[in-house]
């Protein structure tokens, strides 16, 4: 199952090779040490979004305004959002994770033998037209299936987040980063020495339980790392100072 992961990832030569190797550096970071800068990359990541965002409001409603106008109210909105209502975030961040492995489960139970290839990318295509022709070339039982198990996983991670907010904090990054390594670092290896790639256990059990065994150990070692900084920030805001004695 691992090594189909590479068909699913698009090529483009040492562009990709670059990519894939700094997302994967990027992914052992989050897997190890991810949930103590949580709430500070929660927020970047949605300032980043909301200005991507709003930069393409203009175009898509046609206003005939300059984009950085909605792309500063829009990031300002989404970083204070991300900043405030961190829980949340985690949730939505933990249910898509959930959902990408379950659509990835559901990919490789209901593929077959033919593996979908990416559609050509024509000029002037949109992404979400893109998305479309690739949908439209998965078997139709995936089709059918996925919104249900994306849709179960989703409600799984917002759930986990909600009522174990510590749980689903920890859990977040873990998966994150071994989603990280599994796709861009097999990406890496196959550009770099495509010969390690066969080292892999090949069957798929064994790789879904190094994949399940990897993210427990992220999540477990970030359990307890992260109560060590959440804990001494309050004992440094509320101490007080010690009345002097008469």
């Amino acid at each position: 199952m691992v090594q189909e992961l590479l068909a699913l990832v698009p090529r483009v030569g040492t562009v990709a090779l670059i990519a894939a190797s700094v997302g994967s550096l990027a992914g052992a970071g989050l897997w190890l040490a991810g949930a103590r800068f949580s709430r500070s990359l929660i927020t970047l990541l949605l300032v980043t979004a909301g200005a991507a965002v709003g930069l393409q409001l203009p175009r898509w409603f046609g206003w005939r305004i300059d984009g950085w106008a909605p792309a500063m109210g829009v990031a300002a909105l989404l970083g204070v959002s991300g900043f405030l209502l961190h829980r949340f975030w985690v949730g939505v961040g933990l249910g898509l994770i959930l959902a990408a492995w379950a659509a990835l489960v559901s990919w490789a139970i209901c593929h077959g033998d033919k593996l979908p290839a990416w559609p050509a990318w024509e000029q002037g295509m949109t992404l979400l037209a893109y998305l479309r022709n690739y949908w439209e070339a998965l078997p139709i039982d995936m089709c059918r299936l996925l919104p249900f198990v994306c849709g179960a996983a989703m409600v799984t991670g917002l759930s986990i987040a909600i009522l174990w907010p510590r749980l689903g904090l920890v859990l977040l990054y873990s998966a994150t980063g071994v989603s990280l390594l599994a796709t861009l670092g097999l990406e890496a290896v196959s550009l770099g020495q495509p010969a390690w790639i066969r080292m892999l256990p090949a069957s798929t059990s064994s790789q879904g339980l190094i994949l399940l065994g990897m993210t427990a150990f992220g999540a477990t070692l970030q359990w307890y790392l992260t109560p060590v900084m959440v804990a001494n920030v309050p004992e440094s805001n509320n101490q007080k100072p010690a009345a002097k004695e008469s």
